[in-house]
């Protein structure tokens, strides 16, 4: 029977790594109660880039980690993280297709799109709402860097917070300052200072956006 609640697979987890609270908070860029929120409560979950980055660091499978399915060694009956040929990257939002784990990338388009980018760094997450449409629509899914953590140029980046994970743009304006907007202008955007951008909880870059089209 496997471990029925986060709180129980998170732990179970960390025993078996060896590593800490702290570890987990500061390897996946989260803050301390985020971690501490993942541990304390039978109804808690875990998903996204924060499910891909735990699951990476705690060695263990993101669906296991997620839900409690499955085997819960990362790599007992999974799929080669690459090739010499391709790479398989996992879909970081598991709650949007039960079906859909992953897809193989040429390592070429990676080294062209994701050029520096270690292809085990490298997630997938899904747009869940209009904030950022016309440039993304519900259903867009995003390829992106989670080893960039902090802000390098302008573009579309996620972001974590206590009350989740968003997907904005971060501009710089010419007087220092930068705005973190949604190209939807029903959203308003905010203006900060870049002592305050450094406080931002980045967790990923975005390499390439593939838009869902009906057929």
């Amino acid at each position: 029977m496997y471990p029925s609640t986060l709180q129980d697979r998170i732990k179970l987890a960390l025993d078996k790594s060896g590593l800490t609270k702290t570890d987990l908070w500061k390897g996946c860029g989260v803050s301390s109660g985020t971690v501490t929120t993942w541990v304390k409560g039978p109804n808690q979950t875990i998903s996204g880039v924060n499910l891909m980055n735990a699951a990476k660091l705690l060695g263990v499978n993101p669906d296991w980690l997620a839900t409690g399915r499955g085997d819960m060694s990362s790599t007992k009956g999974s799929v080669s993280m690459f090739d010499d040929e391709s790479t398989y990257i996992e879909i970081s939002n598991q709650s949007r297709s039960k079906s859909i784990k992953g897809i193989k990338l040429s390592l070429t388009w990676i080294r062209e799109k994701a050029a520096g980018a270690n292809p085990n760094q490298l997630n997938i997450v899904f747009m869940d709402d209009d904030s950022m449409s016309p440039t993304l629509t519900q259903g867009d899914f995003i390829i992106i860097n989670s080893n960039i953590r902090k802000f390098s140029k302008d573009g579309i980046y996620i972001i974590n917070s206590n009350a989740g994970s968003f997907i904005k743009r971060i501009q710089k304006l010419l007087d220092g300052t930068y705005l973190i907007k949604s190209d939807n202008p029903s959203y308003e955007p905010q203006s900060i200072k870049a002592l305050d951008l450094s406080k931002i909880n980045i967790a990923g870059k975005a390499v390439s956006i593939w838009a869902e089209k009906s057929v």
